[in-house]
């Protein structure tokens, strides 16, 4: 009898645990900015389902837009991409993320010469926006995330428009 109970417990806590952490990330929204130079303009959705909705506003190809890469992509994260996604979020401290500017004199204008990343969580059933002006770090490894998204090819070119969500 005892054998048995030591058999189940296992798998009722695997189960468990596992079920907590698939109710944990429900999906993530990606906004990249434009700027002064030639910063593409993604807007990226992943949900739990690791289905992926991808509008590319402006994308740029030897300094000059590319007009064949701009539109609308529907796909699925494979299980690596997924897991990498995963992995970059749980690196987020949700207490101290949110929107940030850098510091600056009062009346003074920032320029934003980078891509701005906008970053829309939806974990633990709460909605968490964060804003990077100057991404750097981890950030930088999200919004380069975003980029390996949007070039892979998983994605397929769609007619449809698929609505993202908005930062606002």
């Amino acid at each position: 009898m005892k054998k048995i109970f030591y058999l189940i417990i296992p798998f009722i806590l695997i189960s468990c645990a596992s079920k907590k952490n698939d109710n944990e990330f429900e999906k993530i929204i990606f906004h990249t900015s434009k700027c002064f130079g030639t910063c593409p303009e993604y807007h990226l959705e992943i949900n739990k389902k690791k289905e992926v909705k991808l509008f590319i506003e402006k994308a740029y190809q030897k300094r000059k837009i590319d007009t064949l890469k701009i539109g609308y992509y529907k796909g699925k994260l494979d299980n690596e991409t997924y897991s990498e996604l995963i992995s970059l979020i749980e690196k987020i401290d949700l207490e101290k993320s949110g929107i940030t500017e850098p510091i600056r004199e009062p009346n003074t204008i920032v320029l934003k010469e980078g891509s701005q990343l906008s970053i829309i969580l939806y974990i633990k059933n709460q909605r968490k926006p964060m804003i990077y002006i100057y991404p750097a770090g981890h950030w930088e490894k999200l919004m380069s995330f975003v980029y390996k998204i949007s070039s892979s090819e998983n994605l397929t070119k769609t007619s449809e428009e698929l609505k993202i969500e908005a930062f606002n």
